[in-house]
């Protein structure tokens, strides 16, 4: 709904997305730390993709969040949003690890 709406979340994290069993197959999702965000008149498939690559590296995890989102988002097909998903999740790994290498290497020499 959010990004039917035009509202790109930017902190997409774990920490950040709270999800409540509501009842057997029926779950409540709620958005923490709300200060940024960005609204378009309307989200592109590519914006969509790369606003979800934050929320777990779990390939698993991935198909499951892509085959939820085929049935609301019918204009892609699901194995375009796994895909699609999975190359935005895993370019943002590879971003947050390198990250965290040179972070360490930069402490060692201090």
């Amino acid at each position: 709904m959010l990004h039917e709406k035009g509202i790109e979340f930017l902190d997409h994290s774990p920490g950040n997305t709270l999800i409540k069993k509501v009842e057997e197959g029926k779950y409540d999702f709620f958005l923490v730390d709300l200060n940024r965000m960005n609204f378009h008149s309307e989200m592109d498939f590519e914006c969509r993709m790369k606003n979800l690559s934050h929320l777990t590296p779990r390939m698993d995890m991935v198909a499951q969040m892509s085959a939820e989102y085929a049935k609301l988002y019918t204009i892609e097909k699901e194995e375009k949003i796994f895909e699609q998903m999975w190359f935005y999740t895993n370019d943002f790994q590879k971003k947050f690890h390198r990250k965290i290498s040179l972070k360490k290497k930069l402490r060692f020499w201090k």
